[in-house]
């Protein structure tokens, strides 16, 4: 709201400007207690209004926290099995580039994103994992953004979009990734190729927009890729199956054992991540399955175990370092220049090894 001040917040709230200012300058004033009721009333005020301080005025008055917050934001159902290996490779490039240019990352918990937006006063932030389209955080995910939007507010999310809401992005092209382990299907002459992602009644769009490639890119190759052998969440008969986390283990067991079950196994099977493909090659080691000769097997994301596997992952790789160094820039150049932006996908690589 144009001309909305300290004053106008304090009157909606019905506290003293020295209490706004405090809850939203907290290193500016003295230090008075204030109650969490307080603290709520004072930013749905601000909310309301439209106030925030300036980012950019926050600066020129030697006030920035030289902070970039860094955020996992997950529904209760994951676990951190996935994300630790990726989060780790992400949080490498983000700190690494962040320590050059001067500056600290937070690991923020929780889902209160205005809180340390408003009253821990980090510069920016970096958002990783968010949910998909049909989990209700999504809807929470969508207004953060807006906010965020309206507010020139510097932010970068990896690896994720939600339709509707233009966000600065940067993640992985999939598209340049199935083309590459499409190739590499054709030059096996393998005649047949299925695909295990999560087995859940919500499947990662990521693994939804791979499906799609390596359907477009397989087409006319000879090797066939029949709906029947794509598992990709809970339907053509694939039961919802326990799990310890999303994108796990456990999905490319149960997968691999769907697939001999139905008498559907196919020649090679593109996995959904990494972890997906270590529970399949435990489950295949088990049936007695030879590797790569009865079955080829690619990964995706190449984590620190895929080389170390027996045999070793054949996958594709994400420059998830890169991803985290760029973040931390794009952050940097939106704080000094506000109409900056940045909507970004890179090349993954195909590392071969010896499950194909």
């Amino acid at each position: 709201m144009p001309g909305t001040g300290i004053r106008t917040v304090a009157e909606l709230a019905g506290v003293s400007i020295g209490t706004v200012s405090k809850i939203l300058n907290p290193g500016s004033s003295a230090n008075i207690r204030v109650s969490v009721e307080t603290r709520e009333k004072v930013l749905a005020a601000a909310d309301r209004l439209g106030y925030r301080p300036s980012y950019g005025a926050k600066l020129l008055r030697g006030e920035s926290t030289r902070t970039i917050g860094f955020a996992v934001t997950l529904p209760g159902d994951h676990t951190d099995t996935y994300l630790s290996n990726y989060t780790f490779r992400l949080l490498n490039g983000i700190g690494r580039e962040a320590s050059r240019r001067h500056y600290q990352v937070l690991l923020i918990q929780g889902e209160d994103y205005r809180y340390y937006m408003d009253v821990k006063r980090i510069d920016a932030l970096v958002l990783i994992g968010f949910p998909l389209d049909s989990n209700p955080l999504a809807d929470q995910m969508r207004g953060l953004f807006e906010h965020f939007n309206a507010r020139n507010y510097p932010y970068v999310v990896i690896n994720n979009q939600l339709p509707g809401v233009t966000a600065a992005g940067i993640g992985v092209d999939n598209r340049s990734g199935m083309r590459q382990v499409a190739e590499l299907i054709r030059r096996k002459g393998y005649e047949s190729a299925g695909f295990v992602g999560e087995l859940t009644p919500n499947p990662q769009r990521h693994h939804i927009e791979r499906v799609r490639c390596l359907r477009e890119f397989l087409a006319g190759s000879g090797c066939t890729f029949d709906d029947a052998r794509i598992l990709n969440g809970c339907g053509n008969g694939v039961p919802e199956v326990p799990r310890v986390g999303r994108y796990s283990h456990a999905d490319g067991q149960a997968g691999l054992r769907y697939l001999l079950d139905n008498k559907l196994l196919p020649r090679c099977i593109v996995c959904g991540n990494d972890d997906i493909a270590t529970g399949l090659l435990k489950a295949a080691r088990a049936q007695k399955l030879r590797i790569p000769e009865e079955l080829a097997v690619i990964g995706f994301d190449d984590n620190e175990n895929a080389e170390y596997l027996a045999p070793p992952l054949t996958t594709i790789r994400q420059p998830l370092e890169e991803f985290g160094r760029l973040a931390v820039s794009h952050l940097l150049d939106k704080i000094n220049n506000p109409t900056h932006t940045i909507q970004m996908t890179i090349e993954p690589e195909l590392i071969e090894r010896s499950t194909t």
